[in-house]
């Protein structure tokens, strides 16, 4: 089963009408336009693809001769400052987009491909009031007014864990927003730091400076910090690092790879954190996700299937009579969808479950507790929203179907099962 809402757009394939020299700014403004958040450009041989990812689904936006990428490849490089010599090594750099009151902050890498072709990636970085926000992010008021209570302590660690592209960054940025970061010292180490935090003194990964992770949390815990923002744990040192500060006295926020708060957890086990200093250290996990909203000019109701019925049910979630399903029109730019919007896990750990944990449990056992003790999944927090009527059964079904799976619930979808279900 396809995920796609209504027809898929076709790809131009008679180039870009644009002058040669505005061939970037033509794919920029289109790529604003439509709020995609990456721009590929492609080359093999002769001919050349421009896909967007848009809401974080990838899609074919021009099929064009390889001279006008190399031309949209070489003016990345001009904008970046890259040395447009050095077409045989890869090359990353940022510039600046602007048109009228639109500004966003690019980042731009290249590669060379086999055998004489080259690819370039644009990231277009959230723009901060965006992320400054966050009940932009999809988190209710009583969701804010927990994690309000937690970040309000003084020491503790705070983990954001999910999927890569699931906006653990974006959340991460939104809680220092939460904070009174003008009363503490507040450090953070990333890679790379995608934006200026208010009150925060960021350090960013740079081997080629000598800043490796390892030796700028060393750097940073020697500048009596109260906030320690670690922008990704992947490495049982940044974990050792992270459980050790919260431990003695610093509170911690950091963002790690795991689809739920038992993974996440299970994760920092995994990186030789033992389980009685995570007990001790823990106090928050934020598991989440992104899915799609529904472009509301164009969904289109249909009844629920006594199956569908079923999964809501079991989820703990009030059946609707009916959901919404993506179609496609102008509004949407033929996607079905507009914008995306944060579902959550929010697990807030108190002294019994440390106690609990730090006697060593198996990831299971620690998602059975978090059950026993009321915490949603982030799989239910986004079947609320399709009882609300603002996402698709497809759209959770294409994010969470190993979850709604591990409740063995036949969710039909008119017969059949997500690709790769």
């Amino acid at each position: 089963m396809s995920d796609s809402a209504g027809k898929e757009r076709t790809p131009s394939s008679a180039g870009l009408d644009a002058p040669p020299s505005e061939l970037l700014a033509t794919v920029m403004q289109e790529a604003v336009t439509e709020g995609a958040t990456d721009v590929h450009v492609d080359t093999w041989g002769d001919v050349a693809m421009v896909r967007f990812r848009v809401d974080g689904m990838l899609h074919e936006r021009h099929h064009l001769p390889a001279a006008q990428a190399r031309r949209i490849i070489n003016q990345v490089r001009v904008a970046a400052e890259l040395d447009v010599e050095a077409t045989i090594k890869p090359a990353e750099g940022q510039f600046r987009w602007s048109k009228g009151e639109v500004t966003r902050d690019i980042r731009a890498t290249i590669l060379p491909t086999a055998p004489r072709n080259e690819a370039t990636h644009l990231r277009l970085l959230t723009t901060p009031q965006d992320w400054r926000d966050a009940e932009h992010l999809g988190l209710l008021a009583d969701e804010r007014q927990a994690i309000q209570n937690v970040l309000n302590e003084t020491h503790g660690l705070a983990l954001i864990a999910g999927p890569t592209g699931s906006g653990k960054t974006t959340t991460l940025y939104a809680l220092t927003g939460l904070e009174d970061l003008v009363h503490r010292v507040a450090v953070s180490i990333e890679e790379p730091a995608e934006f200026n935090l208010p009150h925060v003194r960021q350090l960013e990964v740079n081997p080629k400076r000598g800043i490796t992770m390892q030796e700028g949390l060393r750097l940073l815990l020697r500048v009596d910090p109260d906030v320690l923002i670690v922008g990704e744990i992947r490495d049982p040192h940044s974990a050792s690092v992270a459980a050790q500060a919260a431990l003695t006295g610093r509170q911690v926020l950091a963002t790690i790879h795991g689809r739920d708060a038992a993974a996440a957890i299970h994760a920092m086990h995994y990186f030789a954190v033992p389980y009685y200093i995570l007990g001790g250290a823990l106090r928050m996990v934020i598991a989440q996700n992104l899915v799609r909203r529904l472009c509301r000019a164009c969904a289109q109701p249909r009844a629920v299937s006594a199956a569908e019925s079923r999964l809501f049910g079991q989820a703990g979630v009030n059946p609707p009579e009916k959901v919404f399903e993506a179609r496609s029109c102008s509004s949407c730019n033929g996607y079905g969808y507009r914008g995306r919007t944060g579902v959550f896990e929010i697990a807030l750990l108190d002294d019994e479950f440390g106690l609990w944990l730090a006697d060593g449990q198996p990831q299971p056992e620690i998602r059975k507790r978090l059950g026993a003790m009321g915490i949603k999944s982030a799989a239910t927090r986004a079947l609320e929203k399709v009882a609300a009527g603002e996402t698709s059964l497809r759209e959770v079904a294409r994010l969470f179907w190993s979850t709604l799976a591990d409740v063995r619930v036949p969710l039909s979808l008119d017969g059949s099962a997500p690709a790769g279900g």
